[in-house]
């Protein structure tokens, strides 16, 4: 029986979503600039970027996007004679930078075409499929994985080459960015079920697997975006060995490139700044290992990522900017967060249209039997099977608070319904009423079960008991002997009254002199008592500590939060 969910954000969600929408229809983004944006060599990417997030975002916030159908078609009159974008080079050489833009590209076709089903978009993929995909059949296999020798290395490969789009950015490679693709090609397989296309798909993910990702400093969201594709791969094959390949390196990325606020290396090794593309990569495939294994730390991973890295990354204007690695071991004042780049609008603030979208989506999943809320976001949700339906109303405001209450609007349903409720780990004695009459809240496999035929008009309510905790840091290439405080997934974070420099290193090796002033560091004891003064907002004694993730305090060009404290 087909089931249909509809999901309606409100609150913090409807905000944060809504404002990166408006972002993404200024003047960077409209129709006469998207096409001439790129002046980096990333045939693809800005146009396939802006193209995905305007074609989610307007399904998820339920608004037609001023622009998306206009850009849409513009398309063909930018495409080479082989029909994709950028120049044709010479026969069996291969640019990486043009495999990681043409993914997005790639993506924003597939997605667009599922959503409008217009025949002319699935013939433009078909063509960048045919065209630009297939010939590179056989060289993925000679991408230079040797560390210390890769650009001198004999390959079809022109490799990621050093690029500085601000002055606030430092003098990147983008190391391993054309397995990005492996997102792209997959989606465009799902569409397009060409053997040869599998084969090539199959060909880009052993090379990503044969990478010492560490050795090779290679790009976190490259690996991130590679690992969704690999997860999308396992979806329509049901392969358990691709499956177990997303583990392994989001197992590794978790443990060598994660900050102490949940935010990413941008490479691995080399933790110069995070950048929200992977952090809302990590995000989507924390939600999706949770999914297909059904282990709930994932999903606590997904909701520590969300309330921190994305949320703080996150600006006041809907885009999206880089951090600090908040406690990595190479930086220096690696006990605080603040902005590095305000920012990044050349790719992170597009990302962001897929954060918000997919975060939308996760409100509310339903299959054949139930109903699972694996967040609590406020909402409204309309689900259907068949001639069976249920409509209801969640309204919480978690994080900040523990009750979450769900209303069911209308109820036509001719047998139980399993509702699913998320308990995170840092949840206590949680309890579920119905009714007003207590219910059961013991957990399985990390949600609590509330199996009924609903009526219109029952009143489901869950408290969390969450509580202030603080935990020692404790991941790998971060700094040790140190502490940070929680309520419930939030990081609380001391706010810093010391102004800071402007970036103005390019080079790596001036790197470390282009940083924000010290900022003196206060002392907290782990064991101190943190008395709530307003929501996220926590004191002890003349310290005052907040969260990261409140809309009324998004982040500004001059905040900065010490996170980590010793005493």
């Amino acid at each position: 029986m087909k089931t249909n969910c509809t999901v309606r954000v409100k609150g913090d969600l409807a905000v944060r979503s809504g404002l990166n929408f408006a972002r993404m229809e200024g003047d960077w983004y409209r129709p006469d600039e998207v096409f001439k944006a790129d002046s980096h060599g990333w045939p693809g990417d800005w146009e396939g970027r802006v193209i995905l997030a305007l074609t989610l975002l307007e399904q998820s916030v339920h608004r037609t996007s001023a622009y998306l159908d206009e850009i849409i078609s513009m398309i063909p009159a930018h495409l080479n004679e082989k029909g994709y974008f950028g120049p044709i080079l010479p026969e069996k050489t291969f640019d990486e930078q043009h495999f990681g833009g043409h993914s997005w590209m790639i993506r924003a076709l597939a997605e667009y075409y599922k959503y409008k089903k217009q025949p002319d978009t699935l013939e433009i993929l078909e063509h960048m499929v045919r065209n630009f995909i297939l010939p590179v059949r056989g060289s993925y296999a000679q991408y230079p994985i040797e560390p210390g020798k890769r650009f001198e290395a004999k390959t079809p490969w022109i490799l990621s080459h050093l690029q500085t789009k601000t002055q606030h950015h430092a003098e990147t490679s983008d190391a391993g960015c054309c397995f990005i693709m492996i997102d792209g090609a997959t989606a465009a397989y799902e569409l397009l079920p060409i053997p040869e296309l599998r084969e090539v798909i199959d060909e880009m993910i052993a090379r990503y697997m044969e990478m010492d990702l560490e050795a090779l400093n290679i790009q976190t969201h490259a690996t991130l975006s590679a690992a969704r594709g690999i997860l999308r791969l396992y979806r329509l094959t049901n392969d358990q060995r691709y499956l177990d390949m997303a583990l392994t390196r989001y197992k590794l990325y978790r443990s060598a490139a994660w900050t102490e606020c949940y935010g990413n290396f941008n490479w691995f090794g080399a933790p110069r700044w995070t950048e929200p593309c992977g952090i809302i990569d990590s995000f989507i495939v924390a939600v999706s290992l949770w999914q297909y294994t059904g282990d709930v730390s994932f999903l606590n991973d997904s909701h520590l990522i969300y309330y921190n890295a994305l949320s703080h990354g996150n600006r006041i204007n809907g885009s999206f900017g880089s951090d600090r690695c908040c406690g990595a071991v190479e930086t220096e004042d690696n006990l605080f967060l603040a902005p590095i780049n305000y920012e990044t609008y050349w790719c992170c603030t597009m990302r962001g249209g897929e954060g918000f979208a997919r975060a939308i989506e996760y409100c509310c999943l339903a299959d054949s039997g139930s109903v699972t809320l694996p967040f609590f976001h406020s909402f409204e949700a309309d689900v259907t099977w068949g001639n069976e339906s249920i409509a209801f109303e969640m309204i919480s405001a978690y994080p900040f608070r523990d009750k979450i209450e769900i209303t069911v609007k209308n109820a036509d349903l001719a047998r139980p319904l399993e509702l699913k409720l998320f308990k995170p780990d840092w949840a206590g004695n949680a309890e579920l009423s119905l009714n007003g009459e207590k219910q059961s809240a013991e957990a399985l496999q990390g949600f609590i079960p509330l199996r009924k035929q609903f009526q219109t008009g029952d009143v489901i309510t869950l408290d969390l008991d969450m509580s202030v905790r603080c935990e020692e840091t404790r991941f790998d290439n971060c700094v040790q002997g140190y502490h940070k405080f929680f309520y419930g997934p939030m990081l609380l974070g001391h706010k810093a009254e010391k102004e800071i420099n402007t970036l103005d290193g390019n080079k790596f090796e001036n790197y470390a002199e282009s940083k924000y002033k010290s900022a003196e560091t206060v002392s907290i004891p782990a064991n101190a008592k943190l008395e709530r003064v307003g929501d996220g907002v926590f004191r002890t004694g003349d310290i005052e500590l907040s969260a990261l993730c409140s809309v009324r305090d998004m982040t500004r060009e001059d905040t900065m939060r010490q996170i980590l404290f010793h005493g």
